[in-house]
């Protein structure tokens, strides 16, 4: 069966919830948020965002049949002077789905429904330096470095670039 792209609906965000915690658990090194930070919050930033079905803020998934296996957020820039603009963030795809195309699709789909806001103009993303899977992919769907900045994350005594 094919891998279903679509915006997470309000009565979605629960199981939104698990896929952000899986992914900060899973794979630790890629994103700056932790899981023991994140855990902790009775509510996520994106669970509130998706139920109350904000046009400015959103989650879209991949799924397989009924399980979320992908997630991908947009998150527009609030300041006035910077509302043409919004960030991807919180990218993610299962390892067991990952080589199938469909990070490649839900990233697509994510920043097409994206430009289609009144207004939009821009969007960004960031990427740990070294992961180099995430970056051949936002390269693949048109994004272009544009920085690097030095020493973004500390984890004990290493640094991550951005």
């Amino acid at each position: 069966m094919p891998i279903i792209i679509r915006k997470l609906l309000p009565h979605e965000s629960s199981i939104y919830r698990e896929a952000r915690l899986s992914c900060l658990k899973n794979a630790p090194e890629y994103f700056g948020s932790t899981y023991e930070e994140e855990v902790l919050h009775p509510k996520l930033k994106f669970e509130a965002f998706i139920e109350t079905n904000l046009q400015d803020h959103f989650m879209f998934g991949a799924f397989d049949n009924e399980k979320l296996i992908g997630i991908a957020s947009f998150d527009r820039m609030e300041r006035q002077r910077a509302s043409h603009r919004g960030e991807v963030v919180q990218m993610y795809i299962d390892p067991n789905y990952r080589g199938q195309n469909g990070g490649e699709k839900l990233l697509r789909r994510l920043v097409e429904h994206a430009f289609s806001l009144d207004g939009i103009e821009q969007a960004q993303l960031s990427a740990v330096a070294g992961n180099e899977t995430a970056i051949k992919l936002y390269e693949k769907v048109g994004f272009k470095t544009f920085g690097v900045q030095l020493k973004y994350f500390k984890v004990g005594a290493a640094y991550m670039d951005q």
